[in-house]
């Protein structure tokens, strides 16, 4: 995981690489939000440009989606925005997004990083 924080565009970007499975996403996203440069109210880009989903079914995709909901404000009321390069990835990361709608986190799902912060920026 590579972890990078902007304070000034109150962003951090959480960088995976590889074949992805349910304990490393989640393990990235614990070891972000207790992150010392982490401060409550700090929007999540994940960069999934060069990951691998194809392990993830929608069963895991739909636990992965409630699992932010255990934690306080600040860290589940925020925007999160997933880049992605291929359909595969696109594809499961709309899902996590549909099934984040009943959240209080607003996901959205990009090709670009450029489209990704624009949308965390509005």
């Amino acid at each position: 995981m590579d972890l990078r924080t902007d304070h000034a565009k109150n962003i951090a970007y959480i960088r995976l690489t590889g074949l992805l499975n349910r304990e490393v996403i989640l393990d990235a996203f614990d070891a972000t939000v207790s992150d010392k440069r982490y401060r409550k109210g700090m929007n999540r880009l994940w960069d999934f440009r060069d990951a691998d989903l194809s392990s993830m079914d929608s069963s895991t995709i739909a636990e992965m989606a409630m699992y932010s909901t255990k934690f306080p404000a600040g860290i589940n009321d925020v925007k999160v925005v997933f880049v992605v390069n291929r359909e595969m990835e696109y594809g499961l990361s709309r899902m996590f997004e549909a099934y984040s709608m009943d959240g209080m986190t607003t996901v959205s799902v990009f090709y670009t990083m450029d489209d990704a912060e624009a949308w965390l920026l509005e």
